[in-house]
C-alpha cells in the first residue's frame, strides 16, 4: 500500500511539473503574441463580414441615450473597442472604470469605445442611464433595445468585447471582464 501511495505521489508530482512547464511555455508564447502589433491589411473591403478574427465587423445602427444614431461604420479610421454590457452585470461594472480611463488616454489617438447596452436584458428602463451617470462614462453608448445587435454578435456572456482596427477588422474577441493592462495592450496593437 505504501508503494502504491508513493508511486501515485510521484506521478502527481511529475504531472504537476510537466503541466507547469507547458503552461509557462504557453504563457511566454501568448505574451510574445500580445506584444506584436497587428499588421495593416491591404484591402480590408475584400474580407468577409463575420465575427471571427480577421473578418470585417458587421455594421449596425442603433441610437444612443440621447436618441442620436450610432453606426459602427461611422468609426472607420479609428480603432474601436466594441463592448456589450448590462447594468446588472458585476463584471461589466468592474471593467467600465478601466474603459473610461483608457478612452480618455487614447481618444486623441484615433481610438474610440462603443459600449452597446443590451437594453432588452435590463430589469427596468432607466437602469442603464443610472449606471452610466454613476460611473461617469463619457464614451459612446448605443442602446440595443430589441437585442438584435447582441444576437448578431452572438453575445452569450456578459461582457463581451471586440477589438476592431481602423479598417473595421476584428483583431480580438474576449468573453468576460477585461483588466486595464489587457485592454491597453490590445488597444496599442491596433493599426
Amino acid at each position: 500500500m505504501k508503494k502504491f501511495l508513493l508511486g501515485a505521489a510521484v506521478i502527481v508530482l511529475l504531472l504537476f511539473i510537466v503541466d507547469k512547464t507547458i503552461l509557462k511555455d504557453k504563457g511566454v508564447v501568448e505574451q510574445a503574441e500580445q506584444m506584436q502589433k497587428y499588421e495593416k491589411i491591404e484591402n480590408p473591403e475584400d474580407l468577409p463580414v463575420g465575427l471571427e478574427k480577421g473578418n470585417l465587423a458587421p455594421d449596425f445602427e442603433l441610437t444612443d441615450m440621447n436618441g442620436n444614431p450610432v453606426k459602427l461604420s461611422d468609426f472607420r479610421g479609428k480603432a474601436v473597442l466594441l463592448n456589450f454590457w448590462a447594468s446588472w452585470c458585476p463584471p461589466c461594472r468592474a471593467e467600465m472604470p478601466h474603459m473610461e480611463k483608457l478612452f480618455n488616454k487614447y481618444k486623441n489617438e484615433n481610438f474610440d469605445i462603443v459600449a452597446v447596452n443590451l437594453t432588452n436584458t435590463e430589469k427596468s428602463s432607466g437602469d442603464a442611464e443610472k449606471f452610466v451617470e454613476e460611473l461617469g462614462l463619457t464614451f459612446t453608448i448605443p442602446m440595443d433595445e430589441k437585442g438584435v445587435v447582441g444576437a448578431d454578435y452572438e453575445v452569450l456572456a456578459y461582457p463581451t468585447s471586440y477589438f476592431i482596427d481602423s479598417d473595421g477588422v476584428i483583431r480580438a474577441k474576449v468573453l468576460g471582464a477585461l483588466n486595464e493592462e489587457y485592454m491597453e495592450k490590445e488597444i496599442t496593437k491596433l493599426p
